[in-house]
């Protein structure tokens, strides 16, 4: 059965952290995989997306992901485009009827929201994407669709949390390079192995723009093999290539 996680903060607007589960896809890829660019069988992954357009309310090809490539770029969405065409990790969009959408496996998807202009944006991102201006690069464009920053609500969806983002010195380094302040978001355990808090991360990122209405699913998708994908996992237990979830929203 297909699922998908919701918050009362984008009410105003159909959308969904979509779970794994109800989709066509075998082995481990099972079940609801959306990546174009995984080595799935196409049919399989062009069926999950029927799957997610049909519970979007729109037609397939209204349902618009990028070729994810850990970047800062953010792409307008003015019409329909194909799937996996445009590189890019975060899309924002006014028209109505467009669904986009992000595909992770441990990597964060935001969905964003402004009632009053009807502006919503997608972004898939990692640590790259959060050390870099991704956030405020997404926000700036909603902006010019005619959002209003004050009014504008951000989600983060099923991500890997803190106690299983293990990452080595010179990640840390990185961040503490950027702002002292980052170091916050990482703890250092009696092993001296390092923890790092994305979700925390993102919410902190978010506060500084300006963005106040914010949320956290708090789910990891490291933990829940049966509901989510995850990267990391499968690199764990040497199990290759896996899935994506999908994350939407439409007007």
């Amino acid at each position: 059965m297909i699922c998908n996680l919701k918050s009362s903060l984008l009410n105003e607007f159909s959308h969904g952290f979509f779970l794994r589960l109800g989709g066509v896809s075998t082995g481990c890829f099972e079940s609801l995989n959306c990546d174009l660019k995984s080595s799935d069988s196409t049919s399989s992954i062009l069926t999950n997306r029927k799957i997610v357009a049909k519970k979007m309310g729109v037609l397939p090809e209204n349902l618009i992901t990028l070729k994810q490539v850990h970047s800062s770029k953010v792409i307008k969405i003015e019409r329909s485009i194909d799937s996996n065409f445009l590189e890019g990790d975060a899309m924002v969009t006014s028209k109505e009827g467009l669904c986009i959408g992000v595909l992770t496996a441990d990597c964060a998807p935001i969905l964003f929201a402004e009632n009053e202009a009807r502006v919503i944006g997608a972004a898939h991102i990692g640590w790259k994407g959060a050390l870099d201006s991704i956030l405020e690069n997404t926000i700036t464009k909603m902006i010019e669709l005619g959002a209003k920053k004050k009014m504008i609500s951000a989600v983060i969806g099923p991500c890997i949390q803190q106690k299983n983002y293990e990452v080595g010195g010179e990640f840390l380094d990185q961040f503490i390079q950027e702002d002292p302040k980052n170091g916050n978001h990482f703890v250092v355990d009696d092993k001296n192995k390092i923890w790092f808090d994305l979700p925390g991360f993102l919410l902190r990122k978010l506060e500084t723009i300006g963005i106040t209405a914010t949320a956290n699913i708090k789910k990891c998708t490291f933990e829940s093999k049966k509901d989510f994908f995850s990267h990391r996992r499968n690199q764990k237990n040497n199990l290759g290539d896996c899935g994506r979830m999908i994350s939407t929203i439409k007007i």
